[in-house]
């Protein structure tokens, strides 16, 4: 099938303010502070608002498939969704496909699960393909029928995006431009001469498949490089500003190139052994917050992003009830004592428990039941009762039993694990 050379260009925003625009700009700022102190000397520091009218925040997610791990992209949009980006970016592999994948219906199914997640963002979602998404002609097509087209730029406060597809031609292929994608590029860039900052964004890292990856095979080291058509965008690129964006090996890294940032991206969700990150291997989305200067990145990690209920009046409730109703006094007359564990469901959700004792080797107290599966609904209360035994003629010295309480519900609404001590006076 041959490729249509389309290409959209998508005008955000608006041009750079005048340098006159930009002072009474700067002075509206300032009008707008306003305070109580009279001292000479303020409660204050006197560093600039960050307030410059041209900065603007964007992400950027990575691979989500060659090895899927549900629930993480899902869990990504939500989290993105409580910083307000102006908008999000991809790398590529978005949904599994792959070379072998030749049934529409499943690759269409597989879309509209991920657009599902996509709807998500309050914001807009660009889209890049990556080797997972356009591996051969039945992907190709369906990528057309969806997106129509691979490849494609935008210009946002004056920042170019340039979005490539590095799985040009027919059919399963190795990674790289083809000419007439480069032939665009390069006008492109030429008819966005003035453009304060380009941002390149592209699957394969193309830069080390030019250089060459060491592999290993049968104990043996092989170098293996590709002629991927990178070089040519490069030399483009050349007298400007740029930044460029990769994902595919799900390792994070920074390179620099030609006095340039090349960034290759993590997962966020994709297959990975999760090592953390000396080894590049998290699960993260990249917060580009565009300056004067150029970008400034961070990257942040999913688990650590946090909505502001992540704690709300319902847990602090749940986990202060979580005590015992008895308190013992002494350790050596606990056989047939009964031990009470008032429980309350203070969430307008349904909520999971699993209530482990653990037994040490060297204590003779036993409690039961050991194992306690529990299910509470919004607003239910239950008492657990246990059981406590121990030999009448064994000294009960040495380690106490403890509970191990785990509780979930409300969709990671509530994750709690805590460790509940027997009430005995040691």
């Amino acid at each position: 099938m041959k490729v249509s050379a389309l290409m959209v260009t998508v005008s955000i925003g608006s041009a750079l303010l005048s340098a006159s625009g930009w002072a009474q700009q700067k002075k509206q700022t300032v009008s707008g502070f306003s305070h109580s102190v009279e001292t000479e000397q303020k409660p204050w520091t006197h560093t600039r608002f960050l307030n410059n009218p041209d900065h603007f925040q964007f992400a950027i997610v990575s691979d989500r498939t060659g090895g899927v791990r549900r629930g993480v992209f899902p869990r990504a949009v939500r989290k993105l969704n409580e910083l307000q980006p102006e908008f999000v970016m991809s790398v590529g592999d978005l949904i599994t496909g792959g070379a072998k994948q030749t049934k529409e219906s499943v690759l269409l199914k597989q879309w509209q699960e991920f657009n599902s997640f996509i709807k998500g963002f309050e914001m807009p979602f660009f889209y890049l393909p990556g080797n997972h998404d356009v591996s051969n002609e039945v992907g190709d097509r369906v990528w057309d029928r969806l997106y129509g087209v691979r490849y494609y730029s935008f210009v946002y406060k004056d920042v170019l995006f340039l979005c490539l597809n590095t799985q040009e031609g027919p059919g399963w292929r190795p990674p790289s431009l083809g000419e007439e994608q480069i032939l665009w590029a390069t006008e492109e860039l030429k008819k966005h001469h003035k453009a304060r900052w380009t941002m390149v964004f592209i699957h394969q890292p193309l830069w080390l498949m030019e250089e060459g990856i060491e592999i290993r095979r049968n104990g043996k080291k092989t170098l293996r490089r590709s002629d991927t058509g990178w070089p040519k965008v490069e030399k483009a690129l050349s007298d400007r500003k740029y930044t460029v964006f990769a994902g595919h090996i799900h390792h994070y890294g920074k390179y620099i190139r030609n006095e340039r940032a090349y960034y290759m991206l993590g997962t966020t969700g994709g297959g990975s052994r999760l090592r953390g990150t000396s080894f590049g291997e998290f699960d993260h989305a990249t917060w580009v917050t565009m300056t004067d200067k150029g970008p400034r990145l961070a990257n942040l990690l999913i688990d650590g992003i946090l909505p502001d209920d992540v704690t709300t009046e319902a847990h602090q409730q749940f986990w202060r009830s979580l005590a015992f109703e008895e308190y013992f006094g002494d350790r050596l007359a606990l056989d047939g004592k009964v031990l009470t564990l008032q429980l309350r469901n203070f969430f307008d959700f349904e909520i999971e428990g699993m209530l482990i004792w653990k037994m040490p080797k060297a204590s003779s107290l036993k409690l039961s039941p050991v194992r306690t599966e529990i299910t509470l609904k919004a607003g239910e209360e239950r008492a657990l009762k246990f059981m406590l035994a121990h030999a009448p003629t064994a000294q009960l010295s040495g380690p106490l039993p403890r509970l191990e309480v785990r509780f979930e519900g409300g969709d990671n609404k509530l994750a709690l694990e805590t460790i509940l001590d027997l009430p005995i006076t040691e």
